[in-house]
């Protein structure tokens, strides 16, 4: 039994495969398939599943009203392959016709500076992926304007600071997710459970 946060789970296992049996990010799983001797088995588990038009976060003063109004702006993530923020690019991409190599990408860590990708990127050139300052975070940035917008799983603490410098992109995101359901059937995954493929 781990009772370690999910992302310290993760961590954990892509690097050093410290468990037989783990709960693991949809897109790390999907990216371990592409080494040349893949790590892991996922079975038919999903312990996470939950519609993310509610984890794109937008600076009250950046101009930002619509998904197409993101062109050419500087977006906060994470981690680029975080599986919440790849079902974002790929909504924003497939519904709202933002291109996902139209805006540059800021990563690092939430509310604390210095965090890493769990796995390297090869990605194409188009898309532009910078590491935000190692003292910087990007939910001080976002209340700042030092990054346009954010895409992320938990909510920045300037969201809920009061200061309303940090909004919604979709403010009524609960009808937005309700019509993506209803039009497409899709409840995306986010987690799902992996073997070690030695067991």
């Amino acid at each position: 039994m781990c009772a370690s946060s999910v992302e310290e789970t993760f961590f954990r296992m892509l690097r050093h495969r410290e468990f037989d049996v783990a709960e693991m990010s949809l897109s790390s799983y999907v990216l371990s398939l592409f080494q040349p001797d893949p790590p892991f088995i996922a079975i038919p588990v999903f312990p996470s599943r939950m519609f993310r038009h509610s984890c794109i976060y937008v600076h009250r003063d950046g101009g930002v009203r619509t998904p197409r109004d993101l062109i050419g702006k500087r977006v906060g993530l994470p981690e680029y392959q975080l599986t919440a923020c790849v079902w974002i690019r790929g909504i924003l991409a497939d519904e709202h016709d933002l291109p996902i190599d139209s805006v540059v990408y800021a990563t690092g860590g939430l509310e604390e500076p210095g965090r890493p990708e769990k796995l390297p990127l090869d990605l194409p050139l188009s898309i532009r992926v910078e590491p935000i300052g190692a003292d910087h975070t990007l939910a001080s940035m976002l209340a700042h304007g030092g990054i346009d917008a954010l895409y992320s799983p938990r909510a920045p603490s300037t969201f809920d600071a009061g200061s309303g410098a940090v909004r919604r992109l979709f403010e009524d995101f609960a009808t937005v997710e309700h019509d993506y359901f209803r039009r497409g059937g899709i409840f995306p995954i986010m987690h799902t459970v992996v073997i070690r493929r030695g067991v």
